[in-house]
């Protein structure tokens, strides 16, 4: 289950995450998300994840995210917001560290997608 949120005044999109998603529902919140990305027609957004209410994903779910990060052109940065340490070390590995940060609480997120204000460093 998942849930998209875009602020145009920000430039901002935020993607709720909410129980398990299998490689089908990946393929449908993708095309979701490239929809909303469209239709609020921002040329560059900063992308918020929030995956704090997810557990940890099936390695082929986890493969499917993988297989559409690189369409993901538009986003200029994003921040993951993550629950439980198995859940970041999963997402750490797929995410191009250059433009991604975990954080703890959407506050933070937020400070940095807007301000780029470093968050506090996560461990793992």
């Amino acid at each position: 289950m998942y849930k998209i949120v875009v602020d145009r005044t920000h430039a901002l999109i935020r993607l709720d995450v909410t129980g398990m998603l299998t490689a089908d529902s990946v393929e449908r919140l993708a095309g979701d998300l490239t929809a909303r990305v469209t239709e609020a027609q921002l040329e560059r957004y900063g992308l918020i994840i929030d995956v704090s209410q997810s557990p940890v994903q099936a390695p082929d779910t986890i493969a499917a995210i993988a297989g559409h990060l690189p369409t993901m052109t538009r986003a200029r940065a994003v921040a993951i917001v993550t629950g439980a340490m198995l859940a970041r070390l999963q997402l750490r590995r797929i995410f191009d560290p250059s433009f991604t940060r975990f954080v703890a609480t959407h506050g933070e997120a937020l400070d940095w997608l807007l301000s780029a204000k470093e968050p506090v460093a996560l461990s793992g």
